[in-house]
């Protein structure tokens, strides 16, 4: 389990514009099925990571309850934090990614230069990786959870698996407008290191969800 990766790309200050941790899901959604051009795919698969990683923290929060603060292990405390952690970082990133659209696509998209392209590329990359610790650390829900929780732990794992998949293909979808070959290489090896690392834990975690309710 590892910390919110930033490579960066939250180093730098935002524009005015109202954070989506505050919005309604109604406005939010409205947004996004508007003329704007934020917040858009970036942002949704953010917001969708988080929703993933609410529902992995709420199945430890199930366990914690059932079985007491002296019988829960420490792993299991360590991925609540983790899962806390990532989405808080998740709705972060969901406007730090509506921020860089905002500036290239926007009324005043005056700001295509390489380095803001490069932003475009690696907030998507770094909400892939924040999907992927939550991935990560559903092993441990999926071991411990309770029976009636286990579809509500798998529901998690399959929004940030789905999350990180389409974060992936904004990031791969950007590499053209790069001139920097050896960013685009660098870039597409760590594309294809957490696309195989998430499919392989991803799958992992939801088979031992089917089995254990399969022999309940």
């Amino acid at each position: 389990m590892h910390p919110l990766p930033t490579d960066g790309v939250l180093d730098h200050e935002q524009p005015d514009m109202t954070s989506y941790r505050t919005q309604p899901i109604d406005e939010f959604l409205s947004g996004i099925a508007s003329r704007r051009v934020t917040p858009a795919g970036g942002s949704a698969s953010a917001v969708s990571g988080a929703i993933g990683a609410s529902l992995c923290e709420m199945v430890c929060l199930h366990i914690v309850e059932k079985a007491g603060d002296d019988a829960v292990s420490q792993e299991l405390v360590e991925a609540g934090e983790t899962l806390r952690t990532q989405r808080d970082g998740l709705l972060t990133l969901a406007d730090a990614d509506a921020a860089v659209v905002d500036g290239l696509f926007g009324a005043n998209g005056d700001q295509r230069d390489e380095q803001q392209l490069k932003r475009a590329i690696g907030i998507p990359l770094t909400i892939a990786r924040a999907c992927l610790t939550v991935v990560e650390s559903a092993e441990v829900v999926a071991d411990t959870g309770t029976r009636t929780a286990l579809a509500d732990a798998a529901t998690g794992v399959m929004l940030a698996r789905a999350a990180l998949q389409a974060s992936l293909f904004t990031a791969r979808s950007n590499l053209d407008a790069v001139p920097d070959q050896s960013f685009v290489d660098g870039i597409g090896r760590r594309t294809t290191e957490i696309e195989r690392t998430a499919e392989e834990n991803a799958e992992r975690v939801l088979q031992t969800i089917n089995r254990r309710l399969a022999d309940a």
